[in-house]
């Protein structure tokens, strides 16, 4: 496997329309940002999104062991061992079970439907598909 992978493509980006990292190297799964006020970095949703990409690789192909960002416009990157984040985040299963709860969640069959009325013929009225005692003909 390239030591170095940009736009990485996972086992589960298709489940959720095809989603891709920005790269990773050397088995660090890194999401780049080009903020200019990093004292207001790391909203919930950067993290989230960062912590998506890592469960989408269900079948841990690229064996990441560590995730982080590049603050481009800074040069630093922020990088935390996988356990570590996944602990940051309360996780109380291991990467492997929350990938495979990911993958179920995702890949399950739509709730289904509600019952949908049945359609009368177009002739058809309400009135006319019971009789005067209310039983259907």
């Amino acid at each position: 496997m390239d030591k170095r992978i940009c736009a990485p493509v996972f086992s589960g980006s298709n489940d959720v329309d095809g989603a891709d990292a920005d790269y990773i190297a050397e088995g660090h799964l890194i999401d780049c940002k080009a903020t200019t006020r990093p004292d207001r970095f790391g909203s919930r949703k950067e993290v989230h999104q960062l912590a998506g990409y890592l469960l989408l690789d269900y079948q841990d192909e690229y064996a990441l062991d560590k995730v982080g960002f590049y603050l481009s416009r800074q040069g630093q990157l922020i990088t935390w061992s996988t356990q570590d984040f996944l602990d940051l985040l309360g996780a109380r299963r291991s990467l492997s079970e929350l990938r495979a709860a990911l993958s179920r969640t995702l890949r399950a069959p739509a709730l289904a439907a509600p019952p949908q009325r049945e359609k009368l013929p177009p002739h058809a009225t309400q009135d006319s598909l019971f009789d005067e005692e209310g039983d259907t003909e």
